[in-house]
Order: structure tokens, then sequence, then C-alpha cells
């Protein structure tokens, strides 16, 4: 069985995934750049993939995401400033 990888990428303009080397539009928050990446895999994952959606850690490593983490946007990525 093939797996197809989508992975949840921070940009200078929000957030963009990639599969397939292709990057997608940036979208302006985590949870819309998650949606579009699984609207992407239920496209392209067809009966024999095993889809799987990953985000970078601060590390630079890729971790999957789970079905409640993809609910969230990680802390201290989404650089929203704190107002007093």
């Amino acid at each position: 069985m093939t797996e197809v990888f989508c992975d949840i990428l921070p940009h200078a303009r929000g957030w963009v995934f990639i599969s397939g080397g292709v990057q997608s539009p940036s979208y302006p928050s985590y949870h819309l750049a998650v949606e579009a990446a699984r609207r992407h895999l239920d496209d392209v994952g067809g009966g024999n993939a095993s889809t799987v959606l990953r985000q970078q850690d601060l590390k630079g490593r890729m971790l999957k995401i789970t079905a409640l983490a993809a609910s969230y946007q990680p802390a201290g990525l989404h650089g929203v400033v704190n107002s007093r």
C-alpha cells in the first residue's frame, strides 16, 4: 500500500500544504490549511493509497497530525500578538 503525504507548513502569508512536491496557495489560518489538505487528500487518495497528514514542529521534524490535534492551531506558531 502506498502512502500519500500532505505536509502543513507555516508560510510568510499564513499556512500552506505540500503534497506530491506541489505547494498549495496560502491560507490565513492553520485550520483552513488543514481542511484544504484533507479535501486534497480525499481527492488524490484513491482506493489503494493511505493518506498521512503531517505538520512541521519547531525543530523541523514532520509529525503526524491526529484527528483531535488537527482541530487546534499549534501554540507559538500562529504569530498572533496578544494585546493588554
